[in-house]
């Protein structure tokens, strides 16, 4: 921040004595020369010499009952204040003692209230408990008065603060502070209470305090010297870390031209003042007016004369200091940053790059708004700002940081080529740079995160010759053996993990690394398990917290129910092999290891169980995982395993409301994918599997049932999350008991009503499904839209982009369609619209006029397991289309040849999907037109003969087009 004049204390120029009025009676000489050394004394601050004088003076005058009460009062008043002065404890008692007898002897002066104020002081210096409380007294008798309320007010606040009375302070400050800020003196008390309500962290009573003082007249003839106090004081805060406080004094201070204009002027004003008042002196010296009989001009000329002063001196700073208006910027950022409103904070960086590219911390606004931008993992941003910062600032100490930042960005966000390419740049650029290794080591990390293991281990083994003391060494050492175990080159596996064993026995990798060997004698064509088992065993018995324990005893277990060698031994001892890899798995699935190696150890031990049969053992361990890992994946799918097993045993209500208890955590939250196949088995649960002849079931009881044990979960959770779920959960009820038109009731209901950000990334497919249907496109993309943005990680990830591809396919805009579709097959991470993707590929394609392409995938997908049943016959129906419109491109033989293979196809999803209606009596109706394009007329009446008379057809739009 800018360097400001240094902080003056604004009440301190007070110092000058106040005016004599000499005895009427009294000849000038002896004591008038008395007052004036008195007064010179003063102006040196030379106090001891100024209080000498005045007490002989006093002396002297005293007894004379011709000498004004008011004149020895104003000497009493001076002694106390030469006194109070002189600023330590034993002159302080002596300035009490002054003040208390001048109060005595004139207890309705005209000082009487400045007399109140100078005991608090005093005893204020003094520090001792009991005169704090003297002190308490004294200043709250000079608050009454008006025009001491500001200072005494400040000096109240002060006492209690450290008495550590905190609310009687601020009682203060709200009521005496700020309300009449005019004199020097009440501004700099004004200010001292800002720095105490600052200190406080009191941010409501600071804040408002700011608000109330900075209109106020003695503000504004200060506002440049105010501005200081305020910058110096918000940037101490900042230092300190008290960034919100910091934050509400950078926000007060006014703008830099505002100070000047207000400044300027309020000098102009000053300086008429004193002009004035010093022509008025003048006049009374040349007049030879005594001083008894002269104005209280010479009492004020004194204060004026030093707030003009430090007032000139304050506007000097200020306009010294051009750049402050981007200095205050870069505080409030950086606050801003702090309190990590980084929204906020880049507005303020952002301002000083584009409206002051001039100012000296530019650099470090920019540097800033890079650090923030990486905060907020925008990468787009974050790699233009970088590549800016570069070329702007090639000196900067910050030029390697910036460039490690963008490319930790850029690994962030996943673009490993950018990032290799960046990395090479910058080993290119900076081929001295101290982070060479980086450099290196972060361009292998990028290729083998793209996926090209060969190219990395190359990279990483020349990383590992070329820095041996670099703190990645090891890093790199375990990514050699790890690039050559994953593509499957065992004997460099086996050379590399033992390079790194020998120097790294018990490193960071050791265990993991020990895995993998062992995984390859698992793999290897001779059967090594009694190795194996002997190896594993006297591994975990000695690493137990490594790491790599559970997954070594998920290979120990996969060892015993695979390998005959292991097996046959363990028969001849009367051992079952199942028993020896249930103990394995079990012992993982207990072990501190991540949720795959959990996961798989939980999957492996249920089939042993179920496979012997043992439910008891199989709710057991599923009952610990709910247990251990409450509100997860894992612990979501033990719960339907329980639920499963009291299922069996009749128990079917008991098992609704162990969900509907499992659910509370996670009801409420869209983001939890687990919830609607919990939902699912909720339903399963209520819903009869097997029926005795003759009985019903009442689909209102069932539902109202199912409510019950629903709203037990949402119990104070009640959201349009739980009223989405609570709708899917009946309409699963009514699936379940083939009400199908209740069940699109509840769905339609949650899609009408429920907004895309309240509901799961499964319902959003559905309801997006269930919009389009009903030709609400809009709403529809919303849903669509929403699960692009915000699940891109999810199973139904693929749903998104399918839906927009549908869209864009119902508004011909076949391009895009095809762009969102190949998107979903070839990005996406879900899998919940695979077949839909791929066959609105083909229509995509088939419409954009590629026909050879379409041709070929749509074939492609006849051969395909994956579309049998009703998207088997979608397909054919969409060949059949290619096929039409090709013909339409030709004439002669090679048109009737086209419309031929098309009829084939139309018949053939007659034919082989007569099980699902809508395909089979489409396909009839397509066959009717290109019958009747061939010229067929006989064979096409036929057709739709066909179509009309049967009534399996009756519900579909080919029947109402046939008729």
């Amino acid at each position: 921040m800018c360097a400001l004049l240094a902080t003056l204390p604004l009440c301190e120029i007070q110092a000058q004595p106040a005016e004599p009025a000499a005895p009427a009676e009294q000849p000038a000489g002896e004591l008038e020369t008395l007052f004036a050394d008195a007064e010179k004394a003063f102006g040196a601050k030379d106090y001891t010499t100024a209080v000498g004088k005045l007490e002989t003076l006093l002396k002297a005058i005293a007894e004379n009952k011709a000498v004004p009460a008011a004149t020895l009062e104003m000497i009493r008043f001076n002694i106390g204040l030469g006194y109070l002065l002189m600023n330590d404890a034993a002159n302080a008692a002596k300035a009490e003692v002054a003040f208390t007898e001048c109060l005595t002897k004139h207890p309705k002066g005209e000082y009487t209230s400045r007399c109140y104020l100078g005991v608090g002081k005093a005893c204020m210096i003094q520090g001792t408990p009991e005169k704090k409380e003297k002190a308490i007294n004294a200043l709250r008798q000079a608050a009454a008065d008006p025009k001491y309320r500001s200072e005494a007010g400040l000096a109240l606040g002060q006492v209690y603060n450290e008495l550590n009375r905190q609310e009687e302070a601020f009682q203060v400050f709200r009521t005496l502070m700020g309300s009449d800020v005019r004199t020097p003196q009440q501004t700099g008390a004004a200010v001292e209470v800002i720095g105490l309500l600052a200190d406080s962290e009191k941010l409501d009573d600071l804040t408002a305090y700011l608000d109330r003082v900075i209109n106020q007249p003695g503000i504004r003839d200060a506002i440049a010297w105010y501005t200081n106090q305020i910058v110096v004081r918000a940037n101490d805060l900042s230092q300190r870390g008290s960034h919100e406080i910091a934050l509400a004094l950078y926000r007060s201070i006014p703008p830099r031209r505002q100070v000047l204009e207000t400044q300027r002027a309020s000098l102009e004003e000053q300086k008429r003042d004193v002009a004035e008042i010093e022509k008025k002196i003048a006049d009374e010296v040349a007049k030879k007016i005594p001083i008894s009989r002269r104005s209280t001009a010479g009492e004020t000329i004194g204060v004026l004369k030093s707030a003009l002063e430090l007032n000139t001196q304050a506007l000097a700073a200020i306009e010294t200091a051009v750049d402050l208006d981007a200095d205050l910027l870069l505080g409030r950022g950086r606050s801003l940053y702090y309190l990590e409103r980084y929204e906020e904070a880049l507005v303020c960086f952002r301002t000083i790059r584009n409206v002051y590219p001039t100012a000296k911390n530019l650099e470090t606004a920019a540097y800033s708004e890079i650090v923030t931008y990486n905060q907020l993992k925008d990468t787009d941003e974050l790699q233009k700002r970088a590549a800016e910062f570069l070329t702007k600032h090639p000196g900067s100490t910050n030029l390697e940081q910036i460039a490690m930042i963008a490319g930790q960005g850029l690994a962030d966000a996943g673009k490993w080529e950018e990032m290799i390419a960046f990395y090479k740049d910058l080993a290119a650029k900076f081929s001295d740079s101290k982070s060479k290794d980086q450099y290196l080591f972060f361009q292998a990390y990028g290729l083998f995160r793209s996926g090209k293991f060969a190219e990395a281990g190359e990279a990483y083994s020349n990383f590992v010759q070329t820095f041996p003391e670099s703190d990645r060494y090891e890093d790199a050492l375990y990514q050699v053996a790890l690039c050559n175990f994953i593509q499957g080159k065992f004997k460099e596996t086996l050379t590399s993990i033992q390079d790194y064993l020998k120097k790294f026995p018990r490193g960071r990798y050791s265990g993991d690394l020990r895995y993998r060997l062992a995984y390859i004698d698992f793999r290897d064509e001779e059967d090594q398990s009694e190795k194996l088992v002997k190896e594993i065993n006297a591994f975990v018995s000695e690493n137990i917290d490594d790491p790599s324990a559970g997954a070594m005893l998920n290979l120990l277990g996969d060892t015993y129910s695979q390998k005959k060698k292991i097996q046959e031994k363990l028969k001849e001892q009367k051992v079952d092999p199942q028993d020896k890899a249930l103990e394995s798995y079990m012992k993982a699935a207990n072990s501190e290891s991540n949720a795959d190696v959990i996961r798989y150890a939980v999957e492996q031990a249920t089939i042993i169980l179920q496979a012997k049969k043992d439910w008891t053992g199989l709710v057991n361990l599923h009952q610990g995982m709910m247990k251990r890992f409450p509100g997860s994946d894992l612990a979501l799918i033990s719960t339907t395993w329980v639920v499963k097993m009291m299922v069996r045993e009749n128990k079917g209500m008991e098992a609704a409301e162990l969900l509907a208890e499992t659910l509370k955590d996670s009801i409420a939250d869209p983001a939890n994918e687990q919830v609607e196949s919990l939902i699912d088995e909720m339903v399963r649960t209520l819903v009869p599997a097997r029926r005795a002849k003759g009985t019903e079931v009442n689909p209102d009881a069932l539902f109202e049932q199912l409510n019950k044990v629903f709203d037990k979960a949402a119990a104070g959770q009640e959201n349009p999350t739980t009223f989405a779920r609570k709708n899917y959960a009946g309409a699963r009820l009514f699936d379940m008991l083939r009400l199908p038109e209740r069940s699109d009731q509840l769905l339609k209901a949650i899609a009408l009503n429920t907004p895309p950000e309240a509901l799961s990334p499964m319902l959003l497919s559905a309801c997006g499904e269930i919009l389009l249907k009903d030709g609400q496109v809009d709403k529809a993309e919303g849903m669509f839209l929403r699960i692009v943005d915000r699940y891109q990680e999810s199973p139904f990830a693929d749903s998104g982009p399918v839906g927009l591809g549908q869209i864009a396919l119902n508004k011909k805009e076949y391009q895009k369609a095809l762009e969102q579709f190949t998107f979903a097959i070839e990005e996406s991470q879900g899998s919940s619209k695979f077949r839909e993707a791929n066959i609105g590929r083909v229509d995509a394609l088939a419409k954009l006029g590629k026909l050879d392409e379409a041709e070929k995938a749509g074939i492609a997908l006849l051969s395909d397991r994956n579309f049998k049943g009703e998207p088997g016959g979608q397909v054919y129906l969409l060949v059949g289309d290619i096929f039409k419109a090709r013909a339409a491109a030709k004439g002669g033989a090679e048109k009737e040849e086209e419309l031929k293979k098309a009829n084939g196809y139309y018949q053939n999803a007659f034919a082989r999907f007569k099980a699902y209606p809508d395909i089979a009596a489409e396909g009839l109706w397509r066959s009717y037109e290109t019958l009747k394009e061939m010229g067929l007329n006989e064979e096409a009446e036929t057709t739709l003969k066909i179509l009309r008379e049967n009534d399996k057809f009756k519900n579909t739009p080919a029947f109402k087009k046939a008729q």
